[in-house]
């Protein structure tokens, strides 16, 4: 009898193991990703640090987010590095706050204020004037600040 449970138990988990294995190999069920990148360019020259963020027009849309090089690119991600973003709608937002420069050698010591050299306007979603349309595959979006 204990062989039959035995055997019982084994398939079982056998059958759990494959279950998991097959759902964990489909489709992710999550909204559809699409690769997104570019480069920042103020007045025509790269714009050399800050972040770029995508904030999705949907309300319960995820945004996307990444730091700008050295040479004005990015490359998007929401959840991983280089997974992009929904596809879907956007307004965009950048920043020429190196985010390297918020880190202090010490807690609770004060941040050191930088120069901004773009207008603040492209720092807030209702006054940046940018907006993008993510589509399925891959989307290149350089993206020029006056």
């Amino acid at each position: 009898m204990f062989r039959i449970q035995c055997a019982n138990c084994l398939k079982l988990v056998i059958s759990c193991v494959l279950s998991a294995f097959v759902v964990g190999c489909g489709g992710s069920g999550g909204p559809e990703m699409a690769r997104v990148s570019g480069k920042v360019t103020y007045q025509g020259k790269p714009l050399t640090k800050g972040t770029i963020s995508f904030i999705s027009v949907n309300p319960d849309g995820s945004n996307a987010n990444s730091v700008i090089g050295p040479d004005g690119s990015y490359s998007l991600q929401t959840t991983n590095p280089n997974d992009g973003a929904v596809v879907g709608e956007y307004r965009v937002i950048v920043s020429d706050v190196d985010p390297n420069a918020l880190n202090t050698p010490a807690p609770g010591e004060p941040v050191k204020k930088q120069e901004r050299t773009i207008p603040e306007k492209y720092e807030k979603p209702d006054t940046s004037g940018l907006t993008k349309k993510v589509e399925s595959g891959s989307n290149t979006f350089d993206i020029a600040l006056e």
